[in-house]
């Protein structure tokens, strides 16, 4: 059975399309979308794009694309921050790239790091209605007898009511082979610390990565190691869904 449909038949979320958001705001809006300056055509030369590349459709909520969409963003890339908050329509998942889990002190045991990049602002941006917020490239602004300028949204600009993007962020599992080994027998810690952590930040849920680790480990090769496998990731699933939160896997 293909690993999508499996995984999807044990209640985690697979993602179509992914992106790592980029530093598009030093881009300039146009009236036209890619599609119709030619953007999106399988014909479409290198000039066109030279020339197109750099611009963005400045009608921000409008979705297309029907499918999910998750945007990884890295506390690394300032850029990405906000571009996320600007393109929150068109993402159905947003994961910053923020937590870590790793061997705690004690043998057998595990703690989740990067709990320091959280940043409760920037997610609160994220989940204002993107229906009241117009691009600033879209606004209408009228000097006041004082000389100060007071803006406001261009009531005629194309803006429509979207669904907000879920707050899911990505959790690195950064092991050894024993301490796979140990976390596949014991995964109760570690899946209350996932829980726990997700509850308390007010997170829809996260993106563990662990599948290309543990593949390069040749883990899926073995029954036993496949099945534990997947055990944990049915049990994690579950948990999450019981404080109606998702688990989504970066399969690559």
């Amino acid at each position: 059975m293909h690993a999508t449909r499996l995984l999807q038949l044990l209640g985690i979320h697979t993602v179509v399309c992914m992106a790592v958001i980029s530093n598009a705001l030093q881009s300039e809006p146009t009236d036209l979308s890619a599609a119709d300056r030619g953007l999106t055509d399988r014909r479409v030369k290198a000039r066109l794009l030279a020339e197109e590349g750099f611009k963005y459709y400045n009608n921000v909520t409008d979705k297309r694309f029907g499918g999910n969409v998750l945007g990884y963003v890295t506390p690394w890339n300032s850029h990405g921050y906000e571009v996320a908050v600007r393109w929150r329509a068109k993402f159905s998942h947003i994961s910053p790239v923020w937590y870590q889990l790793r061997p705690g002190d004690k043998e057998g045991s595990f703690q989740l790091s990067g709990g320091h990049d959280v940043d409760q602002k920037w997610i609160s941006r994220l989940r204002q209605p993107a229906e009241k917020e117009a691009d600033a490239d879209s606004q209408i602004c009228v000097n006041n007898k004082s000389g100060a300028q007071t803006c406001g949204a261009d009531a005629s600009a194309p803006y429509k009511a979207t669904t907000l993007p879920l707050i899911v962020p990505r959790v690195v599992v950064e092991l050894t082979p024993k301490q796979t080994v140990q976390l596949l027998q014991k995964p109760g810690q570690a899946i209350d610390l996932l829980v726990s952590e997700m509850e308390q930040q007010g997170f829809d849920g996260l993106v563990l990565e662990a599948w290309l680790q543990w593949s390069a480990l040749g883990g899926f090769a073995d029954n036993g190691f496949r099945e534990a496998a997947f055990a944990f990731f049915t049990k994690l699933a579950a948990n999450l869904k019981v404080e109606g939160k998702v688990l989504l896997l970066a399969v690559p």
